[in-house]
């Protein structure tokens, strides 16, 4: 599978709108250029200096022809959005003069812009930090509906040939949440296989919770946190098609279907898990890296989940393609 090309198809479908709020980066007015001219999404670019992002689209070499250059203005916005936003603020103790301020700052009103319906999705983080951009999209968008935990997962596209995964899995939660609880695990999961499934329609989402033991072969507390979250994603998705979940389970157990055979008989996930729970954020940040860095898997992410609109933060690290591809994965995630 052509993972980068399948993305770009599904979001071209969507027809939707991207705000990249660090408009004078170079990467990101190349990645907004890359966008508007292969047909995947429509660019907003908000700043404080709309002169400042065509100095800088200048020095990149970048044509900003159809992406929408728009000045940081309160009128652009939902006024009743505002007023909730200003409302909950004030209830955390801030004042309403301080909480409209912030709305001036770009991160905090591109969420706005998001949130007031101008567009289907924020991308950011080549500039601003990961915690930044968390805070902005918890007190500007909210969590979504049933879920109280913001998490990530990394799309992880395996190298040709690989001996063992053939198609994208997702790594789940890599990026953000040192030590979640089983209700934690539980949101993480949920979000994940719903992305899962947005990403991949009609691929069958195996979510296996990673462990030392498999299917009880180890006791001890830690792992209890495990099956509990296990149980509260299954009655979850309880009647739904095409979701299995299970656990927990060890690595080899999740990946290969003969020693899955031998520790988990009668599971419907081991030997063929597409989506890896990991249970906290020093397994999962492990993982992903040593898949990285040893198996030679891409590893595209974190991209943020949980939120009630599409928000993804970004690695400083980031190149133009990075905020392409996620900026697609974005629409993709809000489209379906």
């Amino acid at each position: 599978m052509d993972t980068r090309k399948h993305i770009i198809e599904l979001a071209k479908k969507i027809k939707g709108k991207v705000i990249l709020p660090e408009s004078t980066d170079p990467r990101v007015l190349k990645a907004a250029q890359m966008l508007v001219t292969d047909g995947v999404a429509s660019v907003v670019l908000p700043a404080d200096d709309v002169k400042a992002v065509e100095k800088a689209a200048a020095e990149a070499g970048v044509n900003l022809n159809g992406i929408e250059v728009i000045k940081i203005d309160r009128a652009l916005l939902s006024e009743k959005k505002v007023e909730e936003f200003v409302s909950a603020r004030v209830k955390k103790g801030m004042s309403p003069e301080d909480a409209l301020d912030l709305l001036k700052q770009p991160l905090y009103f591109a969420m706005m812009y998001l949130k007031s319906c101008r567009c289907d999705a924020c991308v950011c983080g080549a500039v601003s930090d990961t915690a930044d951009v968390l805070r902005a999209g918890i007190h500007v968008i909210g969590t979504a509906e049933g879920i109280k935990l913001i998490s990530s997962y990394f799309l992880m596209l395996p190298p040709e040939n690989h001996p063992v995964i053939k198609e994208p899995v997702l790594f789940a939660d890599c990026g953000v949440n040192p030590d979640p609880m089983a209700l934690g695990l539980r949101d993480i999961a949920v979000a994940t296989i719903n992305n899962f499934q947005k990403l991949f329609p009609g691929r069958e989402a195996d979510a296996g919770f990673l462990s030392f033991s498999t299917k009880g072969s180890a006791k001890h507390k830690m792992l209890d946190k495990i099956t509990e979250a296990v149980s509260l994603t299954a009655k979850y998705f309880e009647g739904k098609k095409n979701i299995n979940v299970d656990g927990e389970m060890q690595f080899d157990a999740a990946v290969m279907p003969a020693i899955a055979k031998r520790k988990a008989p009668d599971s419907k996930v081991a030997g063929k898990t597409n989506i890896f729970i990991f249970p906290d954020l020093n397994s999962g940040n492990i993982g992903y890296k040593m898949a990285e860095r040893l198996g030679g898997f891409q590893a595209l992410g974190p991209i943020i989940q949980g939120l009630s609109m599409p928000v993804s933060d970004l690695s400083r690290g980031c190149s133009a393609e990075d905020i392409y591809l996620v900026s697609a994965i974005m629409l993709v995630q809000k489209g379906n």
